[in-house]
């Protein structure tokens, strides 16, 4: 069997035609779509990008692995015990050193080596950043969706007559929304825009100046909003064509039907719901709500078109775990999908958790109708974020009537599960988001630069 995890950066649900975007966006992942099951509200437990990709590869939530922030402190993924030798042991394994000790071939596509992220790159058989032909890579932001491709598709055909596990990651729709061809991508008058942020609020947004605000982006009206999302579509057309060059590749190797494919990404991106533009920084939708497909191997039971139970990012390592019949370490945390993509099933959890530590230190609780977010520190909003903020996402998906005040008792509600959660993910003595809120998000250090 092969597997196949297609990851690509910042790239909101709501922007693909997978999801119902009225632009073809996504025709491509559209496909993979029609032969799998599509999530309609999954969540990186964990955001950005290190801290989401630490809950994807090691299936255990930030709280308990480490990797809650980028920097320093997202260089140790952790284990509740202090003893050395209990990492290495079969119960602490991650996805890609499960493969590996199974002795199934492991290979990465990724740009993520800009990070410190040692627990990333260990033990696939194969890892590859993309770079220039001269062997000078690009940028240390910037590499080309074309080549993250290139090489996803070589390992695809060298390995096709062997047990796979393959991850590519696409850096982009990344901000700054710049590959060869697509810088002169703008809006129009009829360019599909979201109700929020309204023109109202863009003409509030002028007199404020912090990192990513509408002034520093240069955006003063609608039609500059339009202009921005119009380069951010196009970002995503461009890597949407190359996964389907990878899809193509697949088939014309014959294994497209043997392969497990998923679909996901790190998180979404902002465009000024709450203020701020082109950044994913806060526990809002925006920022955590992520695309998640899973396509299961043609011998596996046929999969269900879509299932609207709230998952996470943290299901997915034990997903691919259960289709490649492997057993799952005992320490991961995440619950396999398999049930739900192959049933109607309804999925156990009551709730998500998920949380951000970069640009804030916050942590929120959803449920299928409410939403509670604890924010810890207001980082780039400095004393501007309320402690809590209780919104109803059926009535209000786009956050943005607070109800803390006018709904006591569901905030009392989801406090309570809220802390027990804690309690049963953690297992440590640390609180890894409030340790980060103590010392202030490292991205509210390099913003003020």
């Amino acid at each position: 069997m092969h597997v196949l995890v297609l990851d690509v950066d910042s790239l909101r649900p709501d922007h693909t035609s997978t999801y119902g975007y009225e632009l073809e966006t996504t025709p491509n992942i559209d496909r993979i779509a029609a032969d799998g099951t599509v999530f309609s509200t999954a969540y990186a437990t964990n955001s950005p990008c290190m801290p989401s990709r630490a809950a994807l590869i090691s299936g255990r939530y930030g709280l308990s692995n480490g990797v809650t922030t980028h920097g320093p402190r997202g260089r140790v993924l952790q284990s509740p015990h202090v003893w050395e030798d209990q990492r290495y042991t079969p119960e602490w394994w991650t996805l890609p050193e499960l493969f590996f000790n199974e002795r199934i071939r492991t290979v990465a596509v990724s740009s993520f080596p800009r990070h410190p992220a040692p627990w990333f790159y260990h033990l696939w058989h194969e890892f590859y950043n993309p770079q220039e032909p001269t062997g000078k890579r690009e940028s240390f932001q910037t590499p080309r969706a074309a080549d993250v491709a290139d090489l996803a598709i070589d390992a695809l055909r060298e390995h096709a007559t062997d047990d796979t596990f393959v991850y590519a990651q696409f850096w982009d729709p990344h901000t700054p929304y710049k590959q060869p061809g697509l810088d002169d991508a703008e809006g129009s008058a009829e360019y599909p825009l979201p109700p929020h942020p309204t023109a109202e609020t863009i003409e509030e947004h002028q007199t404020w100046d912090r990192w990513r605000s509408a002034p520093r982006q240069g955006i003063e009206s609608r039609a500059d909003l339009a202009d921005v999302l119009a380069k951010y579509d196009n970002e995503i057309e461009y890597v949407d064509e190359q996964i389907g060059r990878v899809v193509d590749a697949l088939e014309a190797a014959g294994i497209y039907d043997d392969t497990l494919l998923v679909v996901t990404a790190d998180h979404g991106e902002e465009f000024g719901e709450h203020g701020l533009y082109s950044e994913h920084w806060s526990t809002y939708e925006g920022t955590q709500r992520i695309p998640l497909i899973v396509k299961p191997p043609a011998d596996a039971e046929p999969a269900v078109s879509r299932v609207d139970t709230p998952v996470t990012n943290v299901d997915i390592a034990p997903t691919i775990a259960d289709y490649a019949g492997l057993d799952v370490p005992g320490r991961w945390q995440g619950e396999s999908l398999r049930p739900l993509v192959e049933s109607t099933a309804e999925n156990p959890r009551e709730f998500v958790v998920v949380e951000h530590g970069l640009y804030t230190a916050q942590r929120a609780i959803r449920t299928a109708k409410w939403k509670l977010i604890r924010t810890y520190h207001a980082g780039l909003w400095e004393d501007e974020l309320a402690t809590f903020e209780l919104y109803d996402l059926e009535d209000d998906p786009w956050e943005q009537q607070n109800l803390v005040d006018a709904r006591p008792e569901v905030v009392a509600e989801l406090r309570e599960k809220l802390l027990r959660w804690v309690d049963e993910m953690g297992g440590v003595s640390t609180d890894y988001l409030k340790e980060t809120a103590r010392t202030g998000p490292a991205g509210l250090r390099w913003a003020k630069r």
